[in-house]
């Protein structure tokens, strides 16, 4: 029966969105409504930085490498949806293919409401079909919010540039401690890049974000670390902190001091916990 919708939920929610990087992307189609807070988001592919400001819908395709973090001081409040397509047809004639694209929203609360319904029919109390059918819902209503951009034509698959904002220090260095995760880096260095001294970076680092900027590339790195844990079982613990820009004893020490356990228990605790199908 299940086979017979057209596409099924996979994922819904909302939640303060942390930084997230996924080398390979993720296994069904991703849609993020940014209700308030900043956003940035880059395809791993280029170098470029794209910015999310609230009431802004970001659509990323399955199997994309990418990566997206928070900006600015307010948490980034999103919600998502992810989906996946069971006759690749109806979702990818309205533009939700092989390109991520950027929609300006006109009514997020709207789509915030139609979220709630598909996450009531999710998870423990799931329903295919009035999941999906609520699912349907958001989409036909971001196809009229994007029909309301009067100087494009409707098309929601229109990816759209939007306004950036006047870059913070600290979201400048964040990006670049992103950018350049697998680099031997020094603060002086990072101070250097954004143009204060590294005792004025600490401080602003410690009044935005609660941490040093050596904590924080501790922090992202142990997430990318984390997450190829779970996603990339062919890689070696070594391979992994060498990805992340670690020597593999320190970078294990680091990684049980966060998560309670070394990589290689973390690895097998996720295997365990969610088993191949």
């Amino acid at each position: 029966m299940e086979e017979d919708v057209p596409f099924s939920v996979y994922t819904v929610g909302t939640e303060n969105q942390q930084a997230m990087t996924r080398l390979k992307g993720f296994s069904a189609k991703q849609l993020f409504t940014s209700f308030s807070g900043l956003g940035a988001f880059r395809s791993l592919e280029q170098n470029e930085w794209d910015i999310m400001n609230p009431h802004t819908l970001l659509y990323i395709p399955s199997d994309y490498p990418h990566e997206y973090l928070p900006q600015g001081e307010e948490p980034w409040f999103v919600g998502y949806v992810s989906f996946v397509d069971n006759h690749d047809a109806l979702l990818k004639s309205w533009g939700f293919g092989d390109t991520p694209f950027q929609l300006q929203l006109h009514n997020p609360l709207q789509l915030y409401l139609l979220l709630e319904k598909v996450w009531n029919h999710s998870g423990p109390h799931y329903d295919v079909w009035q999941s999906t059918e609520h699912f349907f819902s958001f989409c036909l209503e971001l196809k009229k919010q994007a029909a309301l951009n009067s100087s494009k034509k409707p098309n929601p698959g229109q990816a759209i540039r939007l306004v950036r904002y006047r870059d913070s220090v600290v979201d400048s260095a964040t990006r670049f401690l992103h950018d350049h995760l697998q680099r031997d880096l020094t603060m002086t260095e990072l101070s250097a890049r954004v143009g204060y001294s590294t005792k004025q970076l600490n401080r602003l680092f410690q009044q935005t974000l609660g941490l040093t900027p050596l904590q924080y590339l501790h922090k992202i790195r142990l997430q990318t670390a984390s997450r190829l844990l779970e996603e990339q079982p062919s890689m070696t613990i070594r391979q992994i902190a060498a990805h992340v820009g670690m020597e593999p004893v320190y970078f294990t020490r680091l990684f049980k001091r966060e998560y309670g356990m070394i990589p290689s228990a973390y690895r097998a605790q996720k295997i365990n916990q969610f088993p191949s199908v």
